[in-house]
């Protein structure tokens, strides 16, 4: 019976728009616990997220059907939008 075996660590780290202390303190332990259930609701074990209020760190497995391209921008999207409850004016970089 084939199976398909992966195991692909990705470290990768985004900041918010022009470097901007857009991320309140009080709120990043639950940005970081949201970002951790976007990359598990896409396949994808975060083994860490952090990060401080102009960038975020996240450490996890890439799941073995879905693109580093496409996880990221959920990623970003999603937490966008999730930001955008807390901070209006809240905005993440091009890229990653």
């Amino acid at each position: 019976m084939p199976q398909s075996l992966s195991k692909c660590i990705v470290h990768t780290v985004f900041s918010t728009k022009h470097r901007e202390n857009l991320i309140p303190s009080p709120i990043l332990p639950e940005l970081h616990a949201f970002l951790a259930e976007v990359c598990r609701e896409l396949g994808c074990e975060a083994y860490r997220v952090g990060g401080v209020e102009n960038h975020v760190h996240i450490a996890l497995r890439l799941g073995r059907t879905i693109t580093q391209a496409h996880l990221m921008e959920q990623v970003k999207v999603r937490s966008s939008h999730w930001m955008k409850i807390h901070n209006q004016h809240f905005k993440w970089q091009d890229g990653y």
